[in-house]
């Protein structure tokens, strides 16, 4: 039983007893009247006014709450792969409670991983997406091959051209004697019918050869002449090789002279052909425009890429944190008092796979009335009776007073938190009421609550004995603090003053 329970004993007593004495005295004085008897005076308890603490307390009501509790709940679903504690078990911060199925997350996230690579290539192409398409070497166009509109990429083949400025010409070899050629290698070239010589270099080799007729097994070698002023395309000509030794190599019979092969011109970039700058058999050089590109989208299309870039980053770390939270650890030191989990089972969403609470403090939370709220400051003194340790004190401060309050039916309340100094035994859950120390005088004047009737805010009167007579006569005193049990008189009696107990 704890003391507000004693209490509320003590005062039921105290009008039991206090309603036979009165009664008592009242049928004895009427005896006394019909019997023509002097009525005798009352005899009421005394307290003397001495020097000592008074305390104003407020009541309240609450529960006992472990100084932390964590609900555990794991970030990424799947099968429990191990169980690593069990209930009731003290754990560490950090301790690995189970693990978790992380196959469906790994998969996601080379997806993720996937999407990014796209979006990197496609964010990389933008950034090196150019207004113009430049040629990169002189010729002459052979063949357009894009037209406004078209959409190219690095590898498209915009155009082809042919190089007028060099002759190809093609000597026939005999098997041995292509084997003495290296591709640029210089070697000569004999103009027929001018009778002089042009130079050259060897830019093929065919070593496989073919037979042609009147001739027999021949191998091409192919040589590339800078295009004289009297030199044509149609023009015959011989090629001719002197080795070390001085061993003249001759082709078998004379072939013409022709336009080189043709070269491939690459976009070179990625977008739209806005505008076509050349035509067929135009003389071009290196460096020349030969396309505009239409540049209407690029911008809004690389912030969109850039944003679709970002947002894959994110969503691949959060992949891969969420991985790393396969191996479920225990937020706070504690003990484990749930345990919802078992292996080879896939946690229910709903409610948490473990619960750890630190029972190693416990706090009482008491639910302060919000008329008593204001009253309440940080650090003053409680005496907690936990219900579960009967009439027993135990000490503690206010550490914590809430913003808010809770409505409860038509009163509202604000949980107080109280540190308590000691707590053995305490468990999460119990129940009991507190007594929160608002103000306090020590050394003061102060006499029982009950010896004093309290007329008004700082006034009071009590009934004064007189100690030679025993005759008690009333008196009006000043009042301070009003307290549990007693009450500082201020002004209007001396210590060791004797009144009487009135107030039942």
């Amino acid at each position: 039983m704890n003391k507000k329970k004693w209490v509320l004993l003590a005062t039921i007593a105290v009008v039991l007893g206090g309603g036979g004495f009165y009664g008592y005295n009242f049928l004895k004085a009427k005896d006394a009247a019909v019997d023509e008897q002097p009525v005798g005076q009352q005899s009421y308890p005394t307290a003397t006014v001495d020097v000592g603490e008074v305390k104003k307390t407020i009541f309240a009501s609450g529960t006992v709450e472990a100084k932390a509790r964590e609900e555990v709940k794991p970030e990424i679903s799947g099968k429990v792969e191990r169980l690593l504690v069990r209930e009731g078990q003290s754990v560490k911060k950090g301790d690995v409670l189970f693990t978790v199925d992380s196959t469906d997350a790994r998969l996601e996230l080379e997806k993720q991983e996937f999407g990014l690579h796209r979006a990197q290539k496609e964010l990389a192409e933008l950034k090196n997406k150019k207004d113009r398409i430049i040629a990169d070497k002189p010729g002459k166009v052979i063949e357009v091959l894009v037209k406004e509109g078209d959409t190219v990429t690095p590898d498209t083949v915009v155009a082809k051209l042919t190089n007028t400025d060099y002759l190809k010409i093609t000597g026939k070899f005999s098997a041995y004697e292509a084997e003495q050629f290296r591709i640029g290698q210089k070697v000569k070239v004999f103009v027929t019918a001018s009778l002089y010589y042009v130079d050259g270099t060897i830019t093929n080799i065919d070593l496989v050869g073919q037979k042609e007729k009147g001739v027999g097994g021949v191998h091409d070698v192919d040589v590339l002449v800078k295009k004289p002023g009297a030199l044509y395309a149609g023009d015959m000509g011989e090629v001719q090789f002197t080795d070390d030794k001085g061993v003249l190599f001759v082709s078998q019979k004379p072939t013409p002279f022709e336009l080189p092969d043709e070269v491939e011109l690459l976009a070179g970039t990625h977008g739209k052909i806005g505008k076509v700058e050349v035509e067929k058999d135009d003389e071009i050089k290196a460096g020349q425009l030969l396309f505009k590109m239409d540049m209407t989208s690029a911008d809004l299309e690389l912030r969109e890429k850039e944003l679709a870039l970002k947002e894959s980053l994110l969503t691949m770390e959060q992949k891969k944190r969420e991985i790393a939270k396969k191996q479920v650890e225990a937020p706070i030191d504690g003990v484990i008092t749930k345990l919802n989990v078992k292996e080879g089972e896939t946690p229910d969403t709903g409610e948490p796979a473990a619960v750890i609470m630190d029972a190693t403090s416990v706090y009482f939370m008491a639910a302060v009335d919000e008329i008593d709220i204001p009253a309440i400051k940080l650090e003053q003194a409680v005496d907690v009776y936990v219900t579960a340790f009967g009439n027993r004190p135990f000490k503690g401060k206010v550490i914590e007073i809430p913003k808010e309050g809770t409505r409860d039916d038509k009163t509202v309340r604000f949980t107080v938190k109280v540190e308590l100094a000691e707590t053995t035994d305490m468990k999460h859950g119990m129940t009991g009421d507190c007594d929160i120390y608002v103000e306090q005088k020590d050394g003061v004047k102060r006499l029982p609550l009950n010896a004093v009737e309290v007329m008004e805010d700082g006034k009071g009167t009590v009934m004064v004995k007189d100690p030679a007579t025993g005759e008690s006569t009333p008196k009006e005193v000043q009042i301070g603090i009003e307290g549990t049990d007693f009450i500082e008189i201020t002004n209007g009696l001396e210590e060791g003053a004797e009144v009487l107990v009135t107030n039942a």
